[in-house]
This record gives structure tokens, sequence and C-alpha cells, in this order.
């Protein structure tokens, strides 16, 4: 697929020359040298800009991440063939092609893999921006985090609606090195199938965010208990739990509703 993408890149610079604005043709230049880290930078706000999502941008930005080592980020480039399939434009036919090809041949023909516009519960995906080159997306079908030129993308079934809240919540520790920790927890109340009548339960987790890596921290399955016919709104776990640091400048969570109370330590992922 990768030879194949760069004979396609080759000629499609050339039948795009005199309609790309300038900064997408810098992205175009950019896939060609192989430079994939300039591509991404330059094509994707070009490509996911809300107003005015530029197609051409959308298909070259597809040709960076399948050309990704090793092996192509199949997945992703998937998804932005779709969405220039459907936007029109002078690849639009060549898109839907490869975009078919990609997920018949490289996906097992998995729609899950394969999603031209991602969503968060009915919106855009939810983006939270841990710091320079860092950041976190959430989607109803994947989590994906971005550290500097390298990212790593999680594919997840969310829950539908508006189930899921998610809170993001920096930590500034001194031990065992001065940093600043990255922990989301993910709150949801979810029937109690066990109960005789209508009940829910308030699941809790607790994940933490290190470098391009997401790790599950902790999980609490009854924060709280509500029998009530439909879904509770989402509830503000702050008098509940606690994410702070002790005395010796670590991070500690503590869980003070639920069937099991308790204060644990958070240990260190990161590098010192």
């Amino acid at each position: 697929m990768r030879m194949c993408a760069a004979a396609v890149c080759a000629f499609a610079l050339v039948a795009s020359a005199a309609a790309a604005q300038s900064n997408t043709e810098a992205g175009i230049r950019a896939v060609l040298r192989g430079d994939r880290q300039t591509a991404v930078r330059i094509l994707q706000p070009l490509a996911d800009d809300v107003a005015h999502p530029d197609p051409v941008a959308q298909f070259f930005l597809a040709l960076a991440y399948e050309s990704k080592a090793p092996g192509g980020d199949n997945e992703r480039a998937c998804g932005l063939f779709l969405r220039a399939a459907n936007q029109g434009g002078p690849f639009a036919e060549m898109s839907a092609a490869l975009a078919f090809f990609i997920r018949q041949r490289e996906l097992g023909d998995s729609p899950m893999m394969c999603v031209a516009e991602e969503r968060w519960q009915g919106g855009p995906p939810q983006s939270f921006v841990l710091g320079p080159d860092h950041r976190i997306v959430f989607t109803d079908t994947s989590i994906t985090v971005t550290y500097r030129d390298e990212d790593q993308r999680s594919f997840v079934i969310m829950p539908p609606g508006d189930a899921l809240k998610v809170v993001y919540t920096p930590v500034d520790v001194t031990r065992p090195t001065v940093a600043r920790r990255h922990f989301f927890q993910w709150v949801g109340w979810f029937p109690d199938a066990s109960a005789a009548v209508s009940s829910w339960v308030l699941n809790w987790t607790l994940i933490e965010v290190v470098g391009d890596q997401w790790i599950q921290v902790a999980f609490e399955k009854s924060l709280q208990v509500a029998q009530v016919p439909t879904r509770p709104d989402p509830t503000d776990v702050s008098a509940l739990v606690h994410l702070r640091v002790n005395g010796s400048g670590e991070v500690e969570y503590e869980i003070t509703g639920g069937p099991s109370p308790r204060t644990a330590l958070i240990p260190w992922q990161g590098k010192r």
C-alpha cells in the first residue's frame, strides 16, 4: 500500500498544483519529501477546519499517516480518505477507492476502524491540551494520545449518549521528581442489571497520561447507587473522590464513597 500511495502522491501533486493553496502545497511537498511530522503539522489544521475543511489537505494527510512507520496508521488514513471522498474535490473518487482498499484489505472490513467523522456524544471530539505538542482526544470509538511526533490510538466503545463525563485534573508533584502529572476521571451512571428495581450505579475510572500512553490507575464500580426510573444527570464526584499531593510531594487518590473507601499512592510512571 505504501508504494502505491507514493505513486498516487506524485500524480496528485501535479494534478493539484493549480488549485492548491500555498499552505496545502507546502504540506504536499512535505509528504513527497517523506517529512511526515511537518506534513501533519501543516495539513492537520486545514483538514480539520470545521467551517471550511480542505479535501486536498485531507487526502494528503491520509497519505502522510499511511506512510507512518512501521506499517502505517491505516485506521486514521482510511477515515481521512472517507472524509475527502465525502467533501468532493479533485481526489474524491481516488479517496473513495483508497478508503475501500484499506478497509477491505487491511482493516478486516471493520466499520469501527474506518470512521469519516469521529464524534463525542453527538458533538465534536473532546480534546485536551496537556502541554506543547501533547494532547489527548476522546471520541465515541477511540482515544488518541499525541506526544511530540508520536501518537498512540486505542479503539474503544464508549457508552451511547451523554452517559460518560470526562474530567481533566493536572497535579504538580515534587517527588520522585518535579513534574506535572496528567489525570483523567471518567464518571458515568450505568444500569444495575442485578437489581430487582430500576437502579443505577455510578462508575468511576482514573487514568493517567504519560508521554504517548494512557494508563488505567483505578476503578470503582459503585461510588453511588440511585433507584430512579431514568439515568441520573452527570455527577460531580469531588465530594466522593479526591486527587491530592501528600506530605511527601507524591500524588494519591482518596475514595470516601462507595463500598470500599480507601487512600492509595499513585506510582510514578514516567522517566525521572
